[in-house]
This record gives structure tokens, sequence and C-alpha cells, in this order.
């Protein structure tokens, strides 16, 4: 929950990577990894408690910056603009109305979320007796239809059906799939804001190096990648064993 609430905080991250990060974070504890992606019940509870707390941290940057995260952040925006209210950080002074309607909002649906799972749990697990060979024929008729009404343009058909067969290739490979997602969600995210950033720069990279943000967030990746690292995991575990064996040795003594 915390995971989510923090990506949501984020400006322009959005809902999708608290999931991922929430269902990565429980990947990552779990003593169980083999049974995620077969379906693991610590991987849906993690993905989908990171995505619904990332909808009210999203709300903050929408209110505060006037940067949506997501399309519903994006929608919400659009709708203050319309009836007059700007968002920013003299909203609280200008419209405190509004902002503690959205707050009360969140907290209705919320509680109305886990009324209606709760009662809904039941009849929604009958779908679990459909076999796939009549379920995967109308998952693919609406992927086909929503991949089509985005642009309304044959190309993103194709590029959905490439894409779905490159999934089941690295399926049947056992590669994972969660880090192809994540290019694909983060991609376009991150061209947006590189061009953004290089028209405020006047086209110098040197500000995605040197300012003390970017020193920090270079610094957080790289630590990130190399903690993730087989070599990297393999010396901090024999650096722990043998600090748990020198404090063995010194209270045997």
């Amino acid at each position: 929950g915390l995971i989510g609430t923090f990506m949501g905080l984020a400006p322009g991250v959005g809902e999708d990577m608290g999931a991922w990060a929430s269902y990565a974070a429980a990947r990552q504890a779990s003593k169980n990894k083999e049974e995620f992606g077969k379906g693991s019940v610590e991987g849906l509870v993690a993905a989908e408690t990171g995505n619904n707390a990332a909808v009210p941290g999203a709300l903050i940057p929408v209110l505060t910056l006037a940067v949506p995260g997501s399309a519903p952040a994006a929608v919400l925006l659009a709708a203050m603009i319309i009836h007059g209210i700007r968002p920013g950080p003299l909203i609280m002074i200008e419209f405190p109305d509004f902002v503690y309607s959205v707050v009360a909002m969140v907290f209705l649906a919320t509680c109305a979320m886990a009324i209606l799972g709760l009662l809904l749990t039941r009849p929604l697990l009958l779908v679990l007796r459909v076999t796939r060979e009549r379920l995967m024929p109308i998952i693919f008729v609406l992927c086909t239809v929503g991949a089509f009404a985005i642009t309304s343009r044959v190309f993103d058909v194709w590029v959905m059906v490439a894409f779905g067969v490159l999934g089941f290739i690295l399926r049947e490979m056992k590669y994972p799939m969660a880090p192809l997602i994540l290019g694909i969600v983060l991609g376009d995210l991150m061209d947006k804001n590189l061009r953004r950033g290089l028209v405020l720069s006047d086209g110098d990279l040197a500000p995605f190096f040197n300012r003390p943000i970017s020193i920090a967030l270079w610094g957080s990746a790289l630590l990130f990648v190399l903690v993730s690292m087989p070599v990297t995991r393999r010396w901090l575990g024999r650096l722990l064993g043998r600090g748990r064996r020198q404090r063995s040795t010194e209270g045997g003594a």
C-alpha cells in the first residue's frame, strides 16, 4: 500500500507503476517466488493493493501541480479546468470545498469498493468455471476492439498481435513478463518527458546528469540494478552469512 501511494505521489507515474512496483516488491519478499506469474494470491493482492493505493496518491500532483499521472487523472484535470477550478499550490485557499469533496469521495469510493468486493467475490468466482476455449476468443475480440478504438488504426491491431506472439514465445521460454510490460508502459512516458526536458534545456543533455536531483535518481537506479544482479546477491549473502557466523561464535564464547 505504501509503495502504491508513493508511486501515485510521483508526478507522471500513474497507477500502473504502483501495481507493478508492489508486485515486484512482493515477489522479492516472498518465499514462494516460483508461484508468481501462475496465479499467486500474494502477487494478486500486492498488485491490486498497489493499484488501489496509487489512485488517491495520484490526485495530489493533479490538485497541487496540475500534473496528471494517468488517463483518469487527466480526465479529472480537464473537468476541473472546464468548471473554472484552477489546480495549483493555492487550491486549498481558493477552492477548499472542492478539495474536501474530493477527499470525501475517495473515502466513500474506498468503502464502497471494499463492500462490493466482499459481496461480489463469490458470484465473480463463477467466471473461473468458463473454459479457456470459450474465454480466449472473447478476450481476443475485446483486445482487438480496444486496440483499434484508441487511434482507429489497423496498425495498432497488428502491433497487438505481434506483442501477443512475442509474449507467448517469452512465456514458453520461461522469461518474466514484468520487464517487458514495464518497458511498454513507461516507454511512452519517458519519451514525452525526455522531449519536454530537452525543450526546457534548449537541447542540452547536461541537466540530466549534473543536477542534484538527477544525480540522486541516477545513483538510485544504479544501486537498484547492482542489488538485483545475481553476483551482488551472492556477495551480499556471503557477507551476511559471515556476519551471522561471527555473532554466533561471539555468543557461544
